[in-house]
């Protein structure tokens, strides 16, 4: 060890100094495992320390692992143990990403690896598990969250803000950011996380179907329901012809699918501090989607009940010819319809959201987002592991895998050339936009799908559902 190199700071206890002067040795790798450090002794006259402050210093270092005693004999360098960061994910395929990326950490950083430890809790319950053991003071390292609820959990102080971890590195992953993404991660002026992947609305339909009755893929609500009908009257044993979640029960899917049919008739949930849902096109997306349900019978009315994986569900199984989902969905429905690649794509389109007469596309962004909570056990760690799972070619490989698309241009760009999904995946971008960005935001939402379900069920007509939902709107607001 050379002395020279241990330079004291006035600010900082020396004991601490002298802890992290060893530590930097034996991280440096320039102290192996099983080495013999300089006796106390030793130290002393090397740095020029009292032996109080050495003792203290080697002690708080065995009592952390990174050295240990042999009586008799001296103080060694200690193996490295993996430190364990608890991941909560809503499903099993986010998995391999997370293991990918811990691999990677643990080779860059030998003397410090991590051990990901990964709970699934699944979608509808992953919103309330968070919040819960944040409240019992449990909370886990690393969470990946639904990019809508960024806004409110970020107010919440629930995370770190990754730009004052790590002001440069934070600076460069948001300049490859596709546009539009950084505006859901920005909340007061920071970034909260690092999203993994990038989902627009689209309508899912039977490309066969559709083919084989001479009918092209609809781009309005007329040329969907005519084309829903022409399908239905050849294939009498279909209960749904579309199918999307209508109701409370699907939770944020609801939403999601269904608001790009308000914007594309001009209408807002809601406009800067203010209320939407405002005019007299505020009711054609319910009277439409009321048709489909009470006019035309194309939908039953059992979709208010419908779960957020029920759409696809129908689709994959052949039990739908229409399916309101988002691109992520493609693996999914892949899956389950156990189609190959090449079968898949002669099977299944997507296409915009269709459009009131006179109306322009419109499609909701989502996507989920990984983010460091404040209650982490080792925040350099945990954003060590999200810097890889922001790498171009970790990001990449998962979107290959699923069908996803990457937040990142970079990736993007290589995708785009690559894959005939991400190619139609992308010509969609163009008329996404993200959800209200809104501390208040899950209440809200939840007050856009009782309307809906109130319309659908019957409960109370367009006019009065739209009434209700704008009066509790301005209520949360106002605060």
């Amino acid at each position: 060890m050379d002395a020279w190199e241990f330079k004291r700071q006035p600010e900082k206890p020396l004991y601490k100094q002298l802890k992290e002067y060893i530590r930097t040795w034996i991280e440096s790798n320039r102290l192996q495992p099983g080495d013999k450090i300089p006796t106390e002794r030793e130290l002393c006259q090397l740095l020029g320390v009292s032996r109080l402050t050495v003792r203290q210093a080697v002690a708080e270092l065995v009592e952390e692992g990174i050295l240990y005693r042999v009586q008799g004999s001296g103080t060694y360098v200690a193996e490295a143990e993996a430190l364990t960061l608890h991941a909560l994910v809503p499903e099993r395929e986010w998995i391999r990403y997370l293991l990918q990326a811990e691999s990677r950490y643990n080779e860059r950083n030998e003397r410090r690896p991590v051990r990901l430890e990964i709970e699934v809790v699944g979608r509808p319950r992953l919103r309330d598990r968070i919040i819960g053991t944040v409240a019992a003071g449990e909370a886990p390292d690393i969470v990946l969250i639904d990019l809508v609820w960024m806004a409110e959990l970020a107010a919440l102080q629930f995370f770190l803000p990754l730009d004052e971890l790590d002001p440069t590195w934070t600076v460069s992953y948001v300049d490859d950011l596709l546009p539009g993404v950084k505006g859901g991660l920005l909340v007061d002026g920071h970034i909260y996380g690092v999203q993994a992947d990038l989902s627009v609305t689209v309508l899912w339909y039977r490309k066969d179907l559709l083919e084989a009755a001479g009918l092209d893929p609809p781009r309005t609500w007329d040329e969907l329901v005519e084309g829903a009908e022409v399908l239905h009257r050849k294939r009498q044993s279909a209960k749904f012809q579309i199918a999307f979640c209508g109701g409370v029960r699907g939770g944020e899917t609801t939403t999601y699918q269904l608001l790009p049919l308000f914007w594309s008739a001009g209408v807002d949930l809601v406009r800067t501090r203010a209320p939407g849902l405002t005019g007299k096109k505020a009711a054609r997306p319910l009277e439409f989607l009321r048709g489909l349900v009470h006019e035309h019978r194309l939908t039953p009315p059992e979709v208010i009940s419908l779960p957020w994986d029920g759409p696809r569900k129908l689709l994959a199984r052949g039990e739908a010819a229409f399916a309101f989902g988002g691109t992520y969905e493609k693996r999914a429905i892949q899956a389950t319809a156990r189609l190959g690649e090449r079968e898949f794509r002669e099977r299944f389109g997507i296409v915009p959201v269709p459009t009131p007469l006179g109306g322009s596309p419109a499609a909701a962004t989502g996507g989920m987002v990984f983010a460091v909570t404040r209650q982490t056990r080792d925040r350099d760690a945990s954003l060590g592991i999200l810097k890889e799972l922001a790498a171009p070619d970790l990001m990449e490989a998962f979107c290959v895998r699923t069908g996803r698309l990457p937040s990142r241009r970079s990736v993007a760009a290589v995708l785009e050339e690559r894959s005939w999904y991400q190619r139609e995946e992308s010509s969609i971008l163009p008329y996404a936009r993200p959800r209200p960005t809104n501390p208040h935001y899950a209440k809200i939402s939840y007050l856009f799908r009782k309307m809906v379900e109130d319309v659908l069920a019957g409960r109370a007509s367009p006019k009065k559902a739209i009434a209700q939902a704008r009066a509790g709107i301005e209520a949360i607001l106002r605060g």
